[in-house]
């Protein structure tokens, strides 16, 4: 049988009282939780914040700076071949040159197209309003620009094209393509452009819509943009500014 002093009792309470004391209520605990819910929140904001500002830029870049395409058909071999992402620039579509090679719109039912529906449709669109792809998809189109506004294009069917009065060397055509096997004779209009394919036997060019409402013409408006890179696959890595130089002989139209 033990026996406690009043001693051992009094230092007996004083520890309960002091592990009562060190012990949190429920209540401090909820109280104590709510600061560090609230040191929680600000990088969570801080973070959206910071994806919603790179969204903006994006989407800001990718509507008036620069756009990749993927080339959907053989018609600019061996510039282009089909799959090669291309990267064009959209800010200087007013100062087009002969030799460029431009994005444009369908100007006039060039393509036949089946529009998506149902869910791929609305996927779709939202990668189109995210820019990840560009407005219109699959509407666009790529040629090499041969003329200008008020050029004169001659093609006889057998030799190589003049524009006003000059002889073109298209080194950049296809090997074993002819300039154009179909005879032509027009003149560019203002606020227009004049396009053809590389692959010239396999692109269905401004030759070949003539009859369409604006004679063949590109209209300035419905281009995008101008090619300047080729940026996959790397093994195609590569510049697109090489087509000017067959048109440096040229003289602006009389």
């Amino acid at each position: 049988m033990s026996t406690e002093s009043p001693t051992d009792a009094r230092r007996s309470t004083t520890a309960r009282h002091r592990a009562e004391d060190a012990a949190p209520s429920p209540e401090g605990a909820a109280s104590a939780s709510e600061p560090e819910r609230r040191r929680r929140l600000p990088p969570l904001i801080g973070n959206l914040g910071v994806f919603l500002l790179v969204l903006v830029i994006v989407i800001v870049i990718r509507s008036t700076v620069v756009q990749t395409f993927v080339i959907p058909s053989s018609s600019m071999e061996d510039t282009l071949a089909e799959g090669d992402r291309v990267a064009v620039t959209m800010y200087d579509v007013d100062e087009i040159e002969r030799g460029d090679i431009v994005v444009f719109n369908d100007p006039d039912n060039w393509l036949t197209v089946t529009e998506p529906t149902g869910l791929r449709k609305i996927i779709q669109d939202a990668l189109v309003a995210l820019r990840i792809l560009p407005a219109n998809s699959g509407h666009h189109l790529i040629k090499r620009v041969i003329g200008v506004a008020g050029d004169h294009i001659v093609a006889d069917g057998h030799g190589p094209l003049t524009v006003n009065g000059v002889p073109v060397d298209e080194t950049y055509l296809k090997p074993g393509r002819s300039a154009s096997e179909m005879a032509f004779d027009v003149v560019v209009p203002e606020g227009f452009i004049w396009v053809m394919g590389d692959n010239r036997s396999n692109s269905s060019d401004s030759r070949y819509h003539q009859g369409d409402a604006h004679g063949g013409f590109v209209p300035i408006d419905d281009v995008i943009g101008v090619a300047k890179q080729i940026v996959w696959p790397l093994s195609r890595w590569g510049g697109l500014s090489g087509g000017h130089e067959a048109f440096t002989a040229v003289p602006d139209p009389a």
